[in-house]
């Protein structure tokens, strides 16, 4: 309020750069980690931290330049704000700040090299005990801090997710693509085919469930024609991610949507250009 800029205008610019930033490192998102789980569990080996890293960079860019210069202009300032936006603040702790500031890099550390004594989650948690143990926070906070739907949410997932693949259903959906698409497709078409599948889906019903779906079909597609594996998997991974166009693509949305009191339209005004740009910088870094 203080630049002159509307409450509800600046939580959406914090929505979309929080989304952008996910793209930067294989943690960014859940949804980066669940299909890594997925490609891992497949039997293929995991990305690496920054795999996913040239994208992210190139994306935040093309994404930053979109909403400064046009998307923020597609959105109306709603004059809505927020309880939170209105509460005191806490003055700044820095013992607390540090300690805080020192765990997550070294976490980040960890996982970064990746060494096999220490996996990632592993590392997550001893840094989460880090914090606890120091008193920068509670137990209670801490679990109170953890969002348990999600994670028993993306927990079954990858079960049922399992399941499609162990089922044939993986198969039986890709061989179905396979014969609409022809004998010998191009690999710039199975990704643009992928990427439109999981990009649209994951506009409705979240971005998770469409990369529980595609991963499969994602994977059984690319043994067939003989493509890369992970060059696929990261397809679905960025769709998965490019989560801008409805309120219900990703839990983030439905929460900004209540705190901005944008309408679905606000969403699809502003969403359906940077879902474009995304597939058109997935397509121009020939990931496959």
């Amino acid at each position: 309020m203080a630049a002159g800029i509307g409450p509800s205008k600046s939580l959406l610019a914090l929505l979309f750069g929080a989304q952008l930033g996910g793209f930067c490192t294989l943690v960014g998102v859940p949804t980066n980690v669940f299909g890594n789980e997925l490609l891992v569990k497949a039997g293929y080996e995991s990305f690496g931290l920054f795999d996913i890293t040239p994208f992210g960079l190139a994306l935040s860019v093309v994404g930053i330049v979109y909403f400064a210069f046009i998307g923020i202009r597609l959105i109306p300032d709603t004059g809505f704000i927020p309880e939170f936006a209105q509460t005191e603040r806490h003055p700044l702790d820095k013992r607390k700040a540090a300690i805080s500031c020192g765990t997550l890099f070294g976490v980040l550390l960890i996982i970064a090299i990746g060494p096999k004594m220490v996996p990632r989650h592993v590392a997550a948690v001893l840094g989460a005990l880090i914090v606890v143990a120091t008193g920068c926070m509670s137990g209670k906070e801490a679990i109170r801090a953890i969002d348990w739907n999600c994670a028993l949410m993306m927990g079954a997932l990858t079960v049922v997710s399992t399941g499609l693949n162990n089922s044939g259903v993986g198969k039986a959906m890709a061989d179905l693509l396979m014969r609409a698409l022809g004998s010998n497709p191009s690999p710039y078409l199975v990704a643009s085919v992928l990427f439109c599948g999981t990009v649209i889906l994951t506009q409705f019903i979240s971005n998770t469930a469409s990369i529980l779906l595609f991963m499969p079909v994602a994977i059984s597609m690319a043994k067939t024609i003989g493509i890369n594996v992970h060059a696929v998997g990261m397809v679905i991974i960025l769709a998965g991610a490019a989560c801008y166009a409805t309120p219900f693509a990703a839990p983030q949305n439905l929460m900004t949507t209540g705190w901005t009191k944008y309408r679905f339209m606000d969403f699809v005004k502003a969403g359906i250009p940077m879902v474009l740009l995304t597939y058109a910088v997935v397509m121009l870094l020939g990931l496959v």
